[in-house]
């Protein structure tokens, strides 16, 4: 009898002892928004020298000349009226620019929550002259895009994260 128990108990401390432990490393990606206030971006618009053509996104023409847009950077000017000799002749700095249009002497132009309208009838010397702001506040609150206390998002930080996980429990392991 006391065998019997003997070897009971033995077998029921191993069965115990036997379960299978999950200890697992678990690597993920977290991106933290980076905010920049619409203020600062509002003040740095200005009309500079020309730049390489590094992501364009939209283009339009008018009177010989091409505005193509540098996505979320601001609009190239390209005096195309000679077709065989196409020249980049200016910058306009817009943060969070992707469309564009004119209409008569005037580019219009979205700057993530505003929209810009430039006066393009002296092409050497193009000027903001109307800012609608906050026209396009409600996409930008709705995506998550826009805190009034922190700005508007303009990009992303990319943290990689490693865990060690001591899990007991190998059911769970991978909810």
């Amino acid at each position: 009898m006391k065998l019997t128990r003997y070897i009971f108990f033995s077998f029921s401390f191993l069965l115990l002892s036997c379960q299978d432990t999950c200890d697992y490393y678990r690597t993920y990606t977290v991106y933290d928004p980076i905010y920049n206030s619409m203020e600062s971006m509002r003040d740095s618009v200005k009309y500079t020298d020309s730049r390489e053509i590094n992501n364009p996104g939209k283009l339009n023409y008018k009177d010989g000349f091409l505005y193509i847009s540098e996505t979320e950077k601001g609009i190239h000017i390209i005096d195309n009226r000679n077709i065989n000799n196409p020249v980049n002749i200016g910058f306009i700095v817009l943060p969070g620019n992707y469309d564009i249009a004119t209409k008569g002497d005037y580019l219009y132009a979205d700057s993530y929550l505003d929209l810009v309208v430039f006066d393009i009838s002296d092409i050497s010397s193009v000027k903001e002259v109307n800012r609608l702001e906050n026209n396009f506040e409600n996409y930008y609150l709705s995506q998550g895009l826009y805190i009034e206390e922190r700005g508007v998002v303009i990009g992303y930080e990319e943290e990689i994260v490693e865990e060690f996980i001591e899990d007991h429990d190998c059911n769970s392991a991978f909810d």
